[in-house]
């Protein structure tokens, strides 16, 4: 082992030395393998930040997701009931452990005298920290007779963050009341700063016992209905079962439930997730868009990797008398790889400490983006240890893309004529070949990364263009939950009425709308629907759709064209038929070639017996989530029909929407001082912040990674090309001596450095081919092959190639036949 540390202590000085001796190389190849570290540290934290993070628990590769299978517009889950997960808790053999959750919002006071706050939370299984192995930083988690009786222990876990920033971290906060929709928590535990939830991007504010849940939502049968499917269960396998053997297991269960419930179970099959496939499935818009990010990303490295590899093949020549001397004493060829391999690992532990700081740049680029809500909910990117240590293993893997192969080339010398010429009897055409062919490989990939960049540009603002399918000026927008404040349907509805005539009456307010969700929103709203003569696959008869209850006043406030039919009126109440309105898309969906209206689907709510609608009104296709949405179906209902106790609030102002806060503001506090109002923000910000920001965010990152492909590139062009003309140097100088002009010098060497280019453009459209193919799946409205792209990119391509080839045979043009001809 000594005898190791010492040899390696002698390699990594003498390499120190080497490159010590060639600052411009040294420089050239860690710039060159930073950039390429760097953009991969940064796209692995976006990629981390979505989907790749671990659960802040003990163990979380061990923690699967459980539940029935529902499928949502691409969307899916794997959701359940309390009485269903409550029959496999107990009668399962797969799982050490099951524990049940569910996110539950609240007006949160610190003292009872205090104006409640809108916060966020998790109501949670009395065996919700001991299965996920979770101990409570200061008091303790729940006890198991606390999750028995529903709304009798009033108990909670606050977060460590809120302990820190409300209570500035008081340990004798336990035992101390807090209020919860107007309810008296008492505080047990205080969870650890390490957990911060069972999701990437939601942050919770407390944990209440699930028992809880009905008397703080104000939902008697939450944990009686069999339908109501609102839970995520997590649990750990018992040691020796695999994921296979508990799908089988569910299997079975799912089908004795169908047997024993077939009202509320008939064909609901269940299933068994890993975090990062249900977090894929949950969100499918994100899986393409990071593996693209990450396949661009890897793209810039190979780029890197070829340059700095270029760069070291360019060198042998000059060592080559260096390697002779040292295998003619008797330095062994392994010794002399050995220490070629230790130079490039100075220099890729030199570029991924450079990298890291790249790196830090891509990752303040992507927190720009912010999602418009006053939920705790957020996309944290950060370079944290395990994207360091990513980033220092692409640096080390790098060493092996660039460094073997030229080590094993510079070692392969004839001694002879390297000790009479300096020179290697391999190092003239093979080895201009190879790097030739290195160069080809740069440019083809760095077209591959423009051509995607310059389709990402153009699709996006093709869907801006095309339309949102809504208005976004003059619009302020607020929302608010009585239900935070035990308000019961009848009071509900009653506020609602009184807000929008309060509302009316100021100054400056055109018209007014209430809707569960606005376009663009991450708090969706669904139907689970039934179409009338619609013939489902087997095992399946019923579809969640995409939904939005809203007032007769929504469309002509938001701008939202009817094609057909008719708009909701006030007539359309509790008694009154019921109807809905749908988009083009749903319609030509359930009936192809026919017109939708008048037709009608069933509405799968037990409460209210399942009613039938009839479809009144047509609208044209929009986009609800994405501006780069595919077309999506949408139903509305009528919310005097169909209410919600959470709304959203929508004034069109005659001027500045944004002056309209205050005064409505003041309009609310009128009817109820306690009331929480949040998401106060105009609608132009709000589209600003959730489509304009984000897609211009994606944008600069794609459009950095072509651009540090293309200069790459272009580093292993000139060098190339630069490298060519000295090597030719004395055959230049004879082609002149005997009559040659500079022009056909100029002509010849700028060919012979164009060839590798020319052959990089032709691969690139191939790779760049492939690379529209994975576009589609980010930009899915995209449906034909973008040529324009290819226009834009190849000429630009070719013209800066061509720039980087013409200084080094300009420079061959003007060498002088005596001085070439006394070259070497």
């Amino acid at each position: 082992m000594r005898v190791f540390i010492e040899r390696f202590w002698q390699d990594l000085s003498r390499g120190c030395r080497m490159l010590a001796k060639n600052p411009a190389f040294a420089a050239v190849s860690v710039v060159s393998l930073a950039i390429g570290v760097g953009a991969n540290a940064a796209m692995f934290s976006w990629a981390d930040a979505l989907l790749l993070r671990p659960l802040p628990v003990p163990r979380p590769g061990e923690v699967m997701s459980v539940g029935t299978k529902v499928n949502l517009e691409g969307f899916s889950n794997l959701i359940n009931s309390y009485p269903d997960y409550r029959d496999l808790r107990d009668n399962n053999r797969s799982f050490e452990a099951l524990a049940a959750f569910c996110n539950v919002t609240v007006g949160f006071a610190s003292q009872p005298d205090a104006l409640p706050q809108m916060k966020l939370g998790l109501a949670v299984s009395g065996n919700f920290f001991t299965t996920m192995d979770v101990e409570p930083q200061i008091g303790r988690a729940f006890r198991s007779e606390e999750d028995q009786v529903p709304g009798r222990d009033a108990v909670v876990v606050l977060d460590h963050s809120l302990w820190e920033r409300q209570f500035a971290s008081d340990r004798s906060i336990l035992g101390r009341p807090v209020r919860l929709n107007g309810i008296d928590f008492t505080v047990v535990g205080i969870a650890p700063e390490s957990f911060t939830g069972m999701s990437s991007t939601i942050h919770p504010a407390f944990y209440v016992p699930l028992a809880m849940y009905p008397r703080l939502t104000a939902s008697p049968r939450a944990l009686e209905a069999r339908d109501n499917r609102i839970y995520s269960v997590k649990g750990r396998l018992r040691p020796g079962v695999s994921p296979a053997q508990a799908q089988e297991e569910l299997n079975a269960f799912a089908g004795n439930l169908e047997r024993l419930y077939p009202a509320t179970n008939k064909d609901q099959s269940m299933a068994i997730r890993t975090e990062l496939g249900i977090r894929i499935d949950q969100d499918p818009i994100d899986a393409p868009l990071s593996a693209m990010l990450l396949t661009l990303s890897v793209a810039v490295l190979v780029v890197a990797c070829i340059n700095v590899a270029s760069l070291l093949t360019s060198r042998a020549p000059a060592r080559a008398k260096e390697m002779a001397l040292r295998l003619a004493v008797g330095a062994g060829r392994s010794l002399l790889i050995r220490q070629l391999l230790t130079e490039s690992l100075l220099i890729a532990v030199a570029g991924g400490l450079l990298g890291i700081l790249v790196g830090y740049g891509g990752v303040a680029v992507f927190r720009q983006i912010q999602i418009p809500t006053d939920l705790p909910v957020a996309l944290s990117f950060d370079l944290d240890k395990r994207v360091l240590f990513f980033s220092l293993a692409v640096a080390v893997f790098s060493v092996f893309l660039f460094g073997l192969i030229p080590a094993l080339q510079t070692t392969r010398v004839d001694l002879a004529g390297a000790m009479k010429t300096g020179d290697t009897a391999v190092a003239g055409g093979r080895r201009l070949g190879g790097r030739t062919v290195l160069v080809a490989a740069q440019v083809a990939v760095s077209m591959a990364l423009l051509t995607v960049a310059t389709f990402m540009y153009r699709g996006f603002h093709a869907e801006l263009s095309a339309g949102q399918g809504f208005r976004t000026n003059h619009l302020l927008m607020m929302t608010f939950d009585p239900g935070l404040v035990h308000y019961d349907s009848s009071q509900t509805d009653r506020f609602y009425k009184q807000v929008v005539e309060r509302t009316r009456a100021v100054a400056g307010v055109k018209s007014v709308a209430l809707t569960s969700t606005v376009p663009m929103s991450v708090e969706n709203d669904t139907a689970t629907i039934v179409p009338e003569g619609y013939q489902f696959p087997k095992g399946k008869n019923n579809v969640i759709v995409f939904a939005a209850r809203v007032d007769e006043n929504y469309f002509d406030t938001l701008g939202i064209a009817l094609v057909r039919g008719r708009a909701f009126r006030e007539t359309d109440t509790a008694g009154a038929p019921r109807v809905a309105i749908v988009n083009e898309q749903f319609a030509q969906h359930y009936w192809p070639g026919r017109d939708a209206i008048g037709k009608r689907f069933q509405v799968m709510d037990r409460k209210k017996g399942n009613p039938w609608v009839e479809i009144v009104g047509i609208t044209k296709t929009g986009k609800y989530f994405w501006i780069a949405e595919r077309p999506t179906d949408f139903v509305y209902l009528p919310s005097r029909q169909s209410s919600r106790s959470r709304m959203v609030l929508v004034a069109e102002s005659s001027g500045d929407p944004a002056a309209l806060a205050a005064p409505l503001r003041e309009a609310v506090r009128g009817l109820d001082s306690n009331l929480p109002i949040f998401n106060v923000r105009t609608m132009a910000e709000f589209f600003d912040m959730r489509v304009i920001a984000t897609g211009n965010t994606i944008l600069e990152v794609v459009a950095g990674l072509g651009g540090m492909g293309l200069i790459l590139a272009m580093v292993g062009l000139y060098g190339l090309s630069s490298y060519a003309v000295a090597r030719r140097t004395r055959e230049i100088g004879i082609r002149m001596a005997v009559g040659a002009s500079q022009g056909a010098v100029l002509g010849r060497t700028l060919l012979q450095g164009l060839k590798p280019a020319l052959f990089g453009l032709l691969a690139g459209v191939g790779l760049s081919a492939i690379a529209e193919q994975m576009m589609k799946a980010v930009f899915p409205a995209i449906t034909q092959a973008d040529i324009v792209s290819y226009l834009l990119v190849t000429p630009a391509l070719l013209a800066v190639t061509l720039l980087a080839a013409f200084i080094p045979a300009r420079r061959a043009a003007r060498v002088q036949p005596v001085q070439a001809l006394r070259y070497e």
